[in-house]
């Protein structure tokens, strides 16, 4: 009698071992599938920040900058340029030259 209770407690465990195998596996799949997907999405996060890289690239080049200013806010180059230079004042030129 000793021994079936032994054999019965035996094949228990064996088959309770043998569910935990397959859960632990399942979850494993489980968890490697929701990685592929987490891996794809960076992917496609990270191409889209290229692509936005470049566009901000683009939109900042000179020639791009002054095309909108002229276009959207009606900006035009000044036909007369002149240079005005204005004196410092005084407390930093001499603070300047003390040193």
């Amino acid at each position: 009698m000793h021994r079936g209770y032994l054999l019965l407690l035996l094949v228990t465990l064996v088959i309770g071992s043998g569910m935990s195998v397959i859960y632990v596996k399942h979850q494993s799949r489980v968890l490697f599938s929701e990685l592929r997907e987490v891996q794809r999405r960076q992917d496609r996060e990270m191409i889209q920040w290229s692509r936005l890289q470049l566009q901000i690239g683009t939109l900042l080049t000179q020639a791009n900058v002054e095309s909108m200013a002229r276009r959207k806010l009606g900006m035009e180059m000044p036909e007369d340029i002149r240079m005005i230079r204005l004196q410092q004042a005084g407390g930093m030129n001499g603070a300047a030259s003390g040193r």
